[in-house]
């Protein structure tokens, strides 16, 4: 009897630190995809100081900073990152015209979240991606993919929430600045010729005219007629603001400087389908916007109206 007893105390002592060892608190894992570069800024602004000991978040991002989104060859190790998210974040309007046929073959069961849907946008001649150089069509974005991530995350609610408001507060603080400092250029000066047409959408907020001899795709075929005509604008217009963009072939760019007697900086790059690089992660979206209004300000403006 006595050991009876003795094997009964043994088995709940044992089997009651198991129960225990199951019953604790363990995080959980939720796994984020992203697209590209903004997304993954976003991302990491609206899941900061969410507590790993309650959710471990893992987020991957699929297109490296420094390569072209529109181009990207995609890697085995993105199919791999697709099959074990939860949620893929893109930003559609066929901005990823890659990644659909790769979520499809991966056959991932991860909600797919298309960030611009909602958003009134520009469709001809195609439906043109580049939404974000519009601060206030990137404040929409955030706030839905906030609202994703709140319905996804329901244990975290309130740290998303807060962090999408103080980033929306300075988003619009950003807007302000851009409107007064575009406002610096005299309105018949703000014209600007870039690679490829990616800044219809700041040109269209901020009284901007952006001229590309490539379309909305950076893959895009230079039309010989095209380049023509814009280098007989520039000439005609005596339009003088020639800009690289860092992830666009420089040929092109070169050929109208060289035929239109106008000097490009090569550091003057303006940043069309990613982010400044080289700044804290929460601030790149930001200062991607700071950077390419400065640089537009200092070719346009009155040597008296740009500030130091």
């Amino acid at each position: 009897m006595l050991r009876a007893l003795i094997d009964i105390t043994i088995c709940i002592v044992f089997f009651g630190h198991i129960t225990s060892a199951f019953s604790t608190n363990e995080p959980s894992n939720f796994r984020i995809v992203t697209s590209f570069s903004l997304l993954k800024n976003w991302v990491d602004v609206l899941t900061k100081g969410i507590p790993s000991d309650r959710v471990v978040i893992t987020h991957v991002t699929l297109v490296p900073c420094d390569v072209d989104p529109h181009a990207y060859q995609p890697t085995p190790m993105d199919s791999k990152a697709l099959v074990h998210a939860d949620v893929v974040i893109k930003l559609g309007l066929l901005f990823e015209g890659w990644l659909d046929p790769l979520i499809a073959a991966s056959a991932t069961k991860a909600e797919c979240i298309v960030a611009s849907d909602g958003i009134t946008h520009r469709d001809q001649p195609a439906p043109d991606p580049h939404i974000w150089h519009d601060v206030q069509k990137a404040r929409q974005i955030v706030r839905r993919v906030a609202m994703v991530l709140c319905r996804l995350l329901p244990s975290e609610v309130a740290i998303i929430q807060h962090n999408a408001n103080v980033y929306d507060d300075k988003l619009a603080l950003l807007e302000v600045w851009v409107r007064a400092e575009i406002g610096r250029i005299p309105v018949d000066k703000r014209k600007i010729i870039t690679t490829h047409d990616a800044f219809y959408y700041y040109g269209a907020a901020y009284g901007v005219t952006f001229i590309a001899p490539v379309g909305l795709s950076t893959e895009t075929e230079v039309d010989s007629k095209t380049l023509a005509t814009i280098i007989r604008q520039i000439k005609d217009e005596r339009i003088t603001a020639v800009f690289f963009e860092n992830l666009a072939n420089r040929n092109v760019m070169r050929q109208i400087a060289e035929e239109t007697g106008i000097a490009i900086n090569e550091d003057a790059t303006l940043y069309a389908d990613s982010l400044v690089q080289k700044v804290g992660d929460c601030d790149a979206y930001e200062a991607t916007i700071r950077h390419n209004t400065t640089l537009i300000v200092g070719a346009l403006a009155p040597a008296s109206c740009v500030k130091d």
